[in-house]
Formats: structure tokens, C-alpha cells, sequence
């Protein structure tokens, strides 16, 4: 879980570089928002159960896996521009990887603290999409899970799913947070690939 958290604190970084890379941004705000979106959801998590210091006090391994991966955004966005697919390619799978990540580490702490299943997958979900809420409000964008496309509610699927295997029927957690994962993921990527979205109110 510890593998899965950093990998996602970098693909987390990258994903908040790539998202504000229109605006236009000198590298020092650019960096400063892939950190802030790569731990933004753990540390709200943290917050709210009480975990005190946050993981990234704790253990600065995290600021630095985010400030690596917000310099290796910075080449690719560089390079490509903000106009080539690769780049619209790499945000919505940056994204989706560090979504699927992060919501499950979120689920799996909060049940080690001793929280019952429902909390973990509300702080599963709100891991998952802290970040990328934080990275929308700062780059002037309307977060994505008021925008109706399949986000909160495949981390919230995914969520269930391991709360269900991991803590419910006992299953070795490795699987469960493997199928969690890929579940969250298959359903974020397939609503980008098919446009599913929610229905609207009104």
C-alpha cells in the first residue's frame, strides 16, 4: 500500500502540472500545484481522522515523489504543448491511475485506524478526489465531480468493492485492493472513452 500511495502521489503531481499548464503558469506555480494536488486528498483525510502529524510530516518521501513528479510534467508539457492529444492523453491517465491509487490507500488507512467500513469509503473517495478538486479550484476550473462525468462515483464503486472483500469476507487485501483498483480505473477510463456521464439536475 505504501508502493501504491507513492506511485500515486507522482502520477497525482504530474496530472496537476498537466492540468494547468494553459494558464500559463511560471514552473514554480506549476510545481507548487502538482504537490499541492498530489497530497491535498491525503492530507484532508488525515485532517479529519485525526492523524496527526500528516503523512507528509511524517515522512517527506511524499513531498519529494510529488516534487519529482511535478518536474517530470514540466518537459512533456514543454515539449508536446497543450494543444497535442498526448497531452489531453496523459492528464486523463494520470488522473485516472492516481484516482484509483488514492482512493483505495485512503479506503485501507482509514479501516488500519480502526474506522468502520462506511468511514472508510467516504475517506477513500475523499483521498481520491481531494487532490483533484484542490488542482480544479486552483487552476479557475469547475472541479470534476460537479461535472457530471464518471469520477467520485467510480471511486465510490471501487471503494465499496474492497470495503466489501477486504473487511467484510476477509480477503487478502492485496487482491482486494488490486480489483478496487482496477475497477475504479476501467470505469473512470471507459466513462472518458464511451462519454457517460450523470444525469443533470434540471
Amino acid at each position: 500500500m505504501e508502493i501504491a500511495e507513492l506511485v500515486g502521489t507522482f502520477v497525482f503531481a504530474i496530472s496537476g502540472v498537466i492540468a494547468v499548464a494553459e494558464r500559463r503558469l511560471d514552473w514554480f506555480g506549476a510545481i507548487v500545484i502538482g504537490i499541492v494536488t498530489a497530497i491535498g486528498g491525503g492530507t484532508m483525510r488525515g485532517l479529519i481522522l485525526g492523524e496527526t502529524p500528516v503523512f507528509w510530516i511524517d515522512d517527506q518521501i511524499y513531498l519529494l515523489f510529488a516534487l519529482i513528479g511535478s518536474v517530470a510534467a514540466i518537459p512533456l508539457v514543454r515539449t508536446f504543448g497543450t494543444s497535442h492529444s498526448l497531452f489531453e492523453n496523459s492528464l486523463q491517465l494520470a488522473d485516472a491511475l492516481g484516482l484509483a491509487l488514492f482512493s483505495i490507500v485512503g479506503a485501507s488507512i482509514t479501516l488500519e485506524l480502526g474506522f468502520n467500513g462506511l468511514i472508510a469509503m467516504v475517506c477513500g473517495i475523499l483521498t481520491g478526489v481531494g487532490g483533484g478538486v484542490i488542482r480544479d479550484l486552483l487552476a479557475g476550473q469547475t472541479p470534476l465531480i460537479m461535472r457530471g462525468e464518471i469520477y467520485a462515483t467510480a471511486a465510490l464503486a471501487g471503494t465499496i468493492l474492497f470495503v466489501l472483500l477486504y473487511d467484510t469476507l476477509g480477503t487478502a487485501q492485496w487482491i482486494a485492493s488490486a480489483l478496487g483498483m482496477l475497477t475504479i480505473f476501467g470505469l473512470r477510463m471507459a466513462g472518458l472513452k464511451r462519454d457517460w456521464s450523470l444525469p443533470r439536475l434540471g
